[in-house]
C-alpha cells in the first residue's frame, strides 16, 4: 500500500518540475506515510510533523470564524517557495507539496486536486493502520 502511495507521489512530482518535496501525512500525529524530495537538504518528515499542527490549528480557527466553510487548501509563501497543504475534513491525512516560487501556483493546486482522489481511496487503510 505504501509503495503505491510512494509511486503516486513520484508520478505527481514528475508532472510538475517545480516540486521540491511532497508527502502524504497523517493529521493526528504528523507522520509522513510516503514522501518524495528533490533536494537532500529538505527534511520532509520533520516538516510534516509541524505541518500537522498547522492543519489542526487551521481547522479550529475556521470553525470559530466561519463554521460552515470548508478549507480548500492552506497556502504558505516565502520569498523562494510555495507550501501547499490540502486536507479534506473527512480524511485522516493531508497532502503537502513544496514548490519553487517560480512554479505556477494554479497548476500545482490543480495537480494536487487531480491526485487527491487517488490518495482518498486509501483512507480506510490510513484509519486502520495510523489512528
Amino acid at each position: 500500500m505504501i509503495k503505491h502511495l510512494q509511486g503516486l507521489l513520484e508520478q505527481m512530482s514528475r508532472e510538475l518540475p517545480g516540486i521540491l518535496a511532497a508527502a502524504v501525512v497523517t493529521v493526528d500525529d504528523g507522520m509522513s506515510i510516503a514522501e518524495v524530495r528533490r533536494r537532500q537538504d529538505i527534511e520532509t518528515a520533520a516538516a510534516a510533523a509541524y505541518l500537522a499542527s498547522i492543519v489542526k490549528s487551521n481547522a479550529r480557527a475556521i470553525n470559530l470564524l466561519a463554521d460552515d466553510e470548508e478549507v480548500d487548501d492552506i497556502l504558505i509563501t516565502t520569498r523562494q517557495y510555495h507550501f501547499i497543504i490540502r486536507h479534506a475534513d473527512d480524511q485522516p491525512f493531508f497532502i503537502f507539496v513544496m514548490t519553487t516560487k517560480d512554479e505556477w501556483l494554479g497548476k500545482a493546486r490543480m495537480l494536487i486536486k487531480k491526485y487527491e482522489a487517488q490518495f482518498t481511496r486509501f483512507a480506510g487503510y490510513f484509519r486502520e493502520n495510523y489512528q
